[in-house]
């Protein structure tokens, strides 16, 4: 071990997942002390952002641990300089990051990668400003995750989207948004105007769901995948498309490679855009704001422990 890189952030989410795990992050800081680990356990995310930014200036730290879901390590992503470690300690609901990367929650193996401190360098999405890992969608299933997390209360799992879902079908209206993409390796513009809007930088969506089975988060690129049509009732054709394996051959479904996106309302003469609710998108299942919307590829941003 380099002598001056002993400290390890822990930075801890404490409403990730089903059930708590604090037995579990002790566990884990206590197994890294017995390797010689000076080892700080946080949930402050401006805490976390100084401790890492101190430490990383003075040489001392060795990697940073996103204990959470995938929107903890994304929070990381943006809080942490590029060229600091981090390792994906999975604890959240759906984890799609770790599985892409076949990492779990064994101490063990935590503990042997972070001696190890093999790095891989991944793409990331850049989305108005703020970096997503996964994957961002625009239209009803950032409308369930705005209201999942405008009621949520603490730990969560599948089934508690079941009401937020419930709720959303009974208000959105399913506006169209206009889609213009940039693919700077062909030159080529692709505009389009869609109702359901998924941009992806890994093959992976909650409930194994595979929108986009061919996204490849090393290639300089993003997928993005959409749907033509607005309704419930299409939005039910497309599930049910999906879970059987067989939409990308649907006319009203559009997969192309892009490097950067740019998203709007589509402006009706019979509904102007004052008298709807803004349209939302959602960042590796968080709420990220709403459109208009800006996104480009960041290549090889992200510095993982793997």
């Amino acid at each position: 071990m380099n002598e001056a890189q002993r400290h390890i952030l822990i930075a801890a989410n404490p409403k990730s997942g089903a059930v708590s795990r604090e037995s579990m992050l002790r566990d884990l800081r206590e197994a890294l002390a017995t390797d010689g680990y000076l080892v700080e356990i946080c949930t402050d995310l401006n805490e976390i952002e100084r401790r890492a930014a101190g430490l990383h200036d003075e040489c001392q730290l060795r990697v940073v641990i996103a204990a959470g879901g995938d929107g903890t390590a994304a929070v990381l992503a943006n809080r942490i300089a590029a060229d600091i470690p981090l390792l994906i300690f999975p604890l959240g609901t759906e984890n799609l990051l770790a599985k892409h990367l076949e990492l779990n929650n064994d101490i063990a193996r935590a503990r042997a990668r972070i001696c190890e401190r093999k790095t891989i360098a991944l793409d990331v999405g850049l989305a108005n400003g703020k970096m997503f890992l996964v994957m961002a969608s625009c239209g009803f299933d950032a409308a369930v995750v705005e209201e999942m997390h405008a009621n949520r209360k603490g730990h969560i799992n599948r089934w508690s989207y079941t009401r937020p879902i419930l709720r959303t079908l009974r208000r959105y209206k399913f506006p169209l948004t206009k889609l213009i993409q940039r693919n700077q390796v062909t030159g080529a513009d692709i505009e389009q105007t869609c109702a359901w809007t998924f941009i992806f930088n890994l093959p992976r969506y909650a409930a194994n769901l595979k929108f986009c089975p061919q996204a490849n988060p090393v290639d300089g690129m993003l997928d993005v995948c959409t749907f033509r049509s607005p309704g419930i009732v299409n939005g039910f054709n497309y599930l049910r498309r999906l879970w059987s394996g067989n939409h990308q051959s649907m006319a009203d479904f559009s997969h192309s490679l892009a490097t950067s996106i740019s998203m709007e309302r589509l402006a009706s003469p019979l509904e102007p855009a004052t008298a709807t609710p803004p349209i939302p998108y959602q960042l590796d299942g968080d709420p990220g704001g709403f459109l208009p919307l800006e996104i480009r590829v960041l290549p090889s941003r992200l510095r993982l422990i793997a």
